[in-house]
């Protein structure tokens, strides 16, 4: 039942595992960067041990700082009730919400 409860409770949580430190960045000379994340319940804090996989592709552009996304998952028991981008946190912290996700929450979520 535990287990069962945990799963659950992640489904409904799996999108804000984005953390800085998960992220790959990519800059060039250009006016764009591009960044990429795995989410998993390994980057939870603390961790958990699902099924749920994701990942996040982004970039920035340096001239407007409009941030455009897109978020993939699979492994849900259900739909994703949040989503949501957490700001920076140490290794092992949480952090607040930075950017709530709205609108559809379906496999691949853009924004």
């Amino acid at each position: 039942m535990m287990i069962n409860m945990r799963n659950a409770l992640y489904s409904g949580v799996v999108l804000a595992a984005l953390t800085l430190g998960a992220c790959t960045t990519t800059t060039m000379m250009t006016s764009s960067s591009a960044m990429s994340a795995r989410l998993s319940g390994a980057s939870e804090v603390p961790p958990v041990s699902s099924n749920v996989s994701g990942t996040v592709d982004a970039s920035l552009d340096k001239q407007t700082n409009m941030l455009t996304w897109t978020v993939t998952y699979s492994g849900l028991s259900g739909p994703a009730k949040a989503a949501h981008f957490h700001g920076p946190a140490a290794d092992g912290q949480n952090a607040g919400v930075a950017v709530p996700l709205t609108g559809s929450l379906s496999s691949p979520i853009s924004g």
